[in-house]
């Protein structure tokens, strides 16, 4: 079950979760506008039900959450869901990572789902940056309520681990705007960025068919005269 969910929802409808809202979407749109096929999830329902779903290029868009609300399409648990294996070409886990007290199981249902080659994008805080230390020096934590944060790094392992690999890796959301070279330089500090998204591929796993050792043919009983064929013609 999700945890901390109703002060997540009570923050993206602040000020300042509408602007994060608005800076994923637009930091997203691009690599989900890569995502072509037939089927595209979304597991775990986030801010605006429609927020994500117009970028893909698939055939069929549908979200999947743990409860009813705008936008779902079906109900399930983001670890057990009613969908047949390698059926989905792109996946969105939009912080579902940290809604959840099982995210490594999460992980492995989505590699199920999805099809060989197929793509998925995990949205997620950055816990190691200048809003995720508000969580150890005030009581308004950022995001509220959230202490299951996942690193960037640890994602990208478990991802290598459960047969993906990442082909993009990008931050936004810095914790400075405007100009200024001061500004310019801080916000390249990887710190400096209140969330991250990764892209990762799952491999495809080729099957090489054994080739079937040739024999000498049988001999037919009662067969006369018939030349048994050289070695030198042998393969």
């Amino acid at each position: 079950m999700p945890v901390y969910q109703s002060s997540v929802k009570e923050w993206l409808d602040t000020a300042s979760g509408r602007d994060f809202e608005e800076a994923e979407r637009e930091a997203a749109a691009t690599e989900l506008g890569r995502m072509f096929g037939a089927q595209f999830l979304q597991v775990g329902a986030w801010g605006d039900p429609d927020g994500f779903l117009a970028y893909p290029g698939t055939a069929r868009r549908a979200v999947c959450n743990d409860h009813t609300g705008p936008g779902v399409g079906f109900v399930a648990r983001p670890e057990n869901l009613p969908v047949g294996g390698q059926t989905v070409d792109g996946l969105l886990l939009p912080h579902t990572l940290e809604l959840t007290r099982h995210p490594h199981e999460v992980l492995r249902e989505a590699e199920r789902v999805l099809a060989g080659g197929g793509r998925i994008m995990v949205l997620g805080f950055n816990p190691i940056s200048v809003f995720g230390l508000r969580r150890f020096l005030s009581r308004g934590a950022f995001p509220p309520g959230l202490n299951q944060l996942v690193t960037e790094r640890r994602l990208r392992d478990w991802l290598s681990l459960l047969g993906f690999d990442v082909t993009v890796s990008r931050r936004y959301f810095p914790a400075l705007s405007g100009g200024g070279a001061a500004r310019d330089g801080i916000r390249k500090l990887p710190f400096s960025y209140a969330a991250y998204l990764v892209v990762a591929v799952k491999r495809v796993h080729v099957v090489t068919p054994l080739r079937k050792l040739w024999r000498n043919p049988a001999k037919v009983a009662g067969a006369r005269g018939l030349v048994e064929p050289s070695t030198r013609n042998g393969i």
